[in-house]
């Protein structure tokens, strides 16, 4: 396969993973305030990384991390997520634990906190 080929094969997996998501976040209810006519759209990639970290069951969370860079998920999260404690304070520990391999949570995220 030629270098330019595999790009674009690598390039449609990867909307085709992210069209996924959006399809799964907004069947399941949690993209409600879009229209029904730009569910086949794909929403901004920040949107779809704070929707499904903040939504999924995290037996669907590795659909994210393969539609996305790891960094750029830790970087969506600790500039959405981590500095609202009074909404997500579980979650980001959860996700802290479990997801960013973080060795103590709480240490962790209270640096974020305003």
């Amino acid at each position: 396969m030629q270098p330019k080929v595999a790009k674009m094969s690598v390039q449609r997996n990867h909307m085709a993973k992210k069209q996924s998501l959006s399809k799964q976040l907004y069947d399941s209810g949690y993209l409600w305030s879009y229209e029904a006519a730009s569910k086949d759209a794909l929403l901004p990639d920040e949107e779809l990384i704070l929707n499904g970290l903040a939504h999924l069951e995290f037996e669907d969370m590795p659909m994210l991390f393969a539609a996305f860079p790891y960094r750029q998920i830790k970087q969506v999260w600790q500039r959405r997520m981590l500095p609202y404690p009074d909404y997500y304070g579980t979650l980001n520990l959860l996700l802290a634990a479990l997801f960013f391999h973080i060795k103590s949570p709480k240490k962790y995220t209270s640096k974020y906190v305003a």
